[in-house]
């Protein structure tokens, strides 16, 4: 897991206007796929994601169908069958760093800690920068949560991408609805690997308790509407798209379409995402200070993740 310093995000590749045809195939090789079980798997180092184990689905749940915004509505029945009976293949990047995990709404329970990169290649570019999991069907029922701990050097821009699919489905994007955030206020500026799980899990309480501190966290959960938790803090932040159209804070990100096949990709309908405490007129750009009350927890339920048809 390879999410890089600020110095890296200027390097001249991705000023070059160059044309797609050439910037597909500066992709490289599959940085392959994560199954977690009930242990953590291994940490992403410089090349692939976490160590590869592997897990067979379970079963159980009730179906669900789209809500036309991505999630689905667990009150009525599944065309494709339970959702829960499938696993949830994730593909993820950040800028700068992140860590991944799942478990339930109080926490944590499979976790592989990232580490943060030192090119920008290791954020964009195929083959090194986004990175794919599968997460076994056992371990998303509905009642599971999935999180992403990201943290930046607070230069330049920050922000996370990323997709969740079952089987066939059409998947759920970062900067859904759907996605809760929660700043915890934690300057991790300084950190190559971020908070523990351990770590996380203690601010994923506070964050569920709504007893952070107003003035230095998002006091709880947020999504794009505003508050989840009660007196909340802010918003989730909705980014610009991973689309291939020239401009913008992102280069484009590993399109899928674009990724030679096999290579872990973006849709470009995936949308990049942060924090926005309030009153900052682009939260994808650094002021310098923590003004994005960082490390930042972002959560999908599982049962919001649209079962196959």
């Amino acid at each position: 897991m390879r999410h890089a310093v600020g110095l890296s995000k200027t390097l001249p590749v991705w000023a070059l206007a160059a044309g797609l045809a050439a910037w597909a195939a500066a992709c490289s090789a599959d940085n392959g796929a994560t199954t977690f079980e009930t242990a953590a798997s291994g940490a992403g180092g410089a090349g692939a994601g976490g160590g590869a184990t592997s897990s067979t689905g379970g079963a159980g749940g009730t179906g669900g169908e789209s809500d036309g915004v991505g999630g689905f509505d667990p009150s009525t029945t599944g065309v494709g069958g339970s959702a829960a009976a499938y696993d949830v293949d994730v593909v993820i990047t950040a800028d700068n760093a992140y860590s991944f995990g799942y478990g339930d709404v109080n926490g944590i329970t499979n976790f592989t800690q990232g580490s943060r990169a030192q090119t920008a290649g290791q954020i964009f570019n195929c083959g090194e920068g986004p990175e794919a999991y599968t997460v076994p069907a056992a371990d998303a029922p509905p009642s599971a949560y999935l999180y992403i701990v990201t943290w930046d050097d607070l230069a330049v821009s920050q922000g996370v991408l990323g997709q969740f699919r079952r089987g066939d489905a059409i998947p759920i994007y970062t900067g859904d609805p759907e996605f809760d955030v929660c700043g915890t206020g934690i300057n991790m500026q300084a950190s190559q690997t971020g908070p523990t799980e351990a770590e996380i899990n203690a601010q994923i309480s506070l964050c569920n308790s709504g007893f952070g501190d107003p003035a230095t966290t998002s006091a709880g959960w947020v999504n794009t509407a505003g508050p989840v938790t009660a007196g909340a803090i802010g918003t989730l932040a909705l980014g610009e798209a991973n689309d291939t159209v020239a401009g913008g804070t992102f280069p484009p990100t590993c399109p899928t379409g674009v990724a030679p096949a096999g290579v872990a990709s973006i849709d470009p309908e995936a949308h990049w995402m942060w924090y926005q405490p309030g009153g900052v007129a682009d939260p994808f750009q650094s002021t310098g200070t923590n003004t994005f009350r960082s490390y930042l927890i972002f959560r999908l339920a599982a049962e919001d993740i649209p079962p196959p048809r």
